[in-house]
C-alpha cells in the first residue's frame, strides 16, 4: 500500500511540479504527517524532492528530474504514447488516466495528435508507407511537402505542418496546417505522393477539435431521393446513415441524401447498376440514362471511349450548371418550359396558333400560341406547383425539397431563362 502511495505522489509531482502536503493528504486520504514521512522515503530513494515554505511554496521535484534520462529514449516514449492513444481510441481502455500520467511523466505538452474512428478497416502499401512517414513527421514536429491529388483529379504541391492522424470511414487522413493555403486542411494519405520532410521544426499549433474537409471551389450540392432494390440493402446500410434510410414494403430502401453535384456522384450511382432508381430531381434520371447509353455504345457498337461525345459534367465548371441541367434534361424527355411538367404524351402538349402542338409548353400553360397566364412570374409558378404538390400527396417530394429543386431547375426553363 505504501509503495503504491509513493508512486501516486511521484506521478502527481511530475504532473503538477508543486503541490502542498494538505492537497496530497486529501487526495490520498492520509494525514499530513504520513505525507511528510513519504516525502522523506522518496528522498532516501534518490528522488530529488524538496519542500519550500512560504506563499507559493509546497512539495516540489527538481526541474532536472525527468524519466527519459533514466529509462527510456524519446523515440521509445513516443511509441508508448502512440500505442496507448490507439488503445484508448479503440475502446480498449476504460479511461485515459494512464495516458495522462505518462504524458506528464515524459514531459510532453500533449499526446492528442492521434484520433481514430474504427468504423471500418482498409489499407494499401502506399497508404502504409505514407502513414509511417507522416507519423514520424508529427512526432518530430517536421513540415512535409508532397503532391496531392484531389477527388476531382486536380494535382497540387503542398507544404504542411502535420498535426494529427485521423482514421475515418475506412481511410487514414492527415489533419495539417497547410502553408500553401494558409489554413487547416485534411488530406487522404493514399492520395499523397512524393513526400519530403522539410528542414527545421514546426511551431506549435493547436488543430481544430473537429476538422471537416473544406468544400471545393464552385461546390454545388444536390438533394437526392433514391430507391434501392432489396438486393442492394447490405451496401446501402453500409454507406448511408440510418436516419437517411426509409424501408419500403417490398424490402427495398428509399434514401434521402445530399451529395456534391459532380462526376463522382455519377460514378457512385452507376456503381449500383440496376439496383438504384433516382426519384428526384428528375434531371438526374436523364443524366443516368445518357451515361448508360454511352456505356452501351462502347460494348454493343464497338466505339472507343475517346470517340464518344464528352459528357457535360466532364467539362468542368466553366459553364453555368443550370445550362448543363437544361441540356441533360432535354436529352431523353421533354418538359414544359414553363411549369416543368413532363410532355410524355401528345395530349399533354399545348397548341400553337392554328392548332399545331407546341414542342415546348404543356396544355395548362400554353393555348393558341399564348400563355394562359401571361403576367405570371417564375415565383408564381413555383408557388402554384408547391400548392399542387401539397394537395396531391407530395408527388414532387417533401415541400422543402421540392422547392429547392424548382429553384435550381426553373431558371434553366425557356420561359424563365431570360426573364
Amino acid at each position: 500500500m505504501k509503495n503504491s502511495r509513493l508512486f501516486e505522489i511521484l506521478y502527481l509531482l511530475m504532473e503538477k511540479r508543486s503541490i502542498t502536503a494538505g492537497e496530497l493528504a486529501e487526495r490520498l486520504e492520509v494525514s499530513e504527517r504520513t505525507i511528510y514521512r513519504d516525502i522523506d522515503a522518496l528522498s532516501a530513494a534518490g528522488i530529488p524532492v524538496f519542500t519550500q515554505k512560504g506563499q507559493g511554496g509546497g512539495i516540489r521535484l527538481m526541474e532536472q528530474f525527468i524519466l527519459d534520462k533514466a529509462l527510456l529514449s524519446q523515440a521509445q516514449q513516443d511509441e508508448i504514447l502512440f500505442a496507448l492513444q490507439a488503445i484508448l481510441a479503440t475502446g480498449g481502455a476504460a479511461e485515459g488516466e494512464t495516458l495522462a500520467r505518462l504524458t506528464a511523466l515524459f514531459r510532453r505538452e500533449s499526446a492528442s495528435w492521434l484520433e481514430v474512428d474504427f468504423t471500418d478497416w482498409g489499407s494499401g502499401a502506399a497508404e502504409r508507407e505514407n502513414f509511417a512517414l507522416v507519423k514520424g513527421a508529427i512526432l518530430a514536429r517536421k513540415a512535409l511537402s508532397f503532391t496531392y491529388y484531389s477527388s476531382a483529379g486536380a494535382q497540387s504541391r503542398r507544404t504542411v505542418e502535420p498535426a494529427r492522424l485521423v482514421f475515418k470511414s475506412g481511410c487514414w487522413y492527415l489533419s495539417a496546417y497547410c502553408r500553401t493555403r494558409q489554413d487547416w486542411r485534411i488530406f487522404r494519405l493514399v492520395r499523397m505522393g512524393n513526400l519530403v520532410e522539410e528542414e527545421g521544426v514546426c511551431p506549435p499549433r493547436q488543430p481544430p477539435e473537429r476538422l471537416e474537409a473544406p468544400l471545393p471551389d464552385g461546390y454545388r450540392g444536390v438533394d437526392l431521393r433514391l430507391r434501392f432494390a432489396p438486393s442492394a440493402s447490405w451496401r446501402v446500410r453500409d454507406y448511408f446513415h440510418p436516419n437517411q434510410i426509409t424501408p419500403e414494403p417490398d424490402g427495398g430502401l428509399r434514401v434521402d441524401c445530399t451529395f456534391p453535384e459532380d462526376q463522382w456522384l455519377l460514378s457512385f450511382l452507376l456503381s449500383f447498376g440496376g439496383q438504384v432508381e433516382v426519384l428526384s430531381p428528375v434531371y438526374w434520371r436523364s443524366i443516368l440514362a445518357g451515361e448508360s447509353k454511352k456505356i452501351l455504345a462502347v460494348y454493343e457498337t464497338g466505339q472507343n471511349v475517346s470517340d464518344l461525345k464528352e459528357y457535360p459534367y466532364d467539362r468542368g465548371r466553366e459553364e453555368d450548371p443550370a445550362q448543363h441541367k437544361e441540356v441533360i434534361s432535354m436529352e431523353e424527355r421533354k418538359f414544359c418550359q414553363c411549369c416543368g411538367m413532363p410532355l410524355d404524351k401528345p395530349e399533354d402538349a399545348g397548341t400553337e396558333v392554328g392548332g399545331s402542338l407546341s414542342s415546348d409548353y404543356c396544355r395548362y400553360c400554353y393555348q393558341d400560341g399564348a400563355f394562359t397566364a401571361p403576367d405570371a412570374t417564375m415565383e408564381d409558378m413555383i408557388a402554384f406547383n408547391l400548392k399542387f404538390n401539397a394537395e396531391n400527396g407530395f408527388p414532387f417530394g417533401p415541400q422543402e425539397e421540392a422547392e429547392r429543386n424548382m429553384r435550381s431547375w426553373f431558371p434553366a426553363l425557356k420561359r424563365w431563362k431570360n426573364a
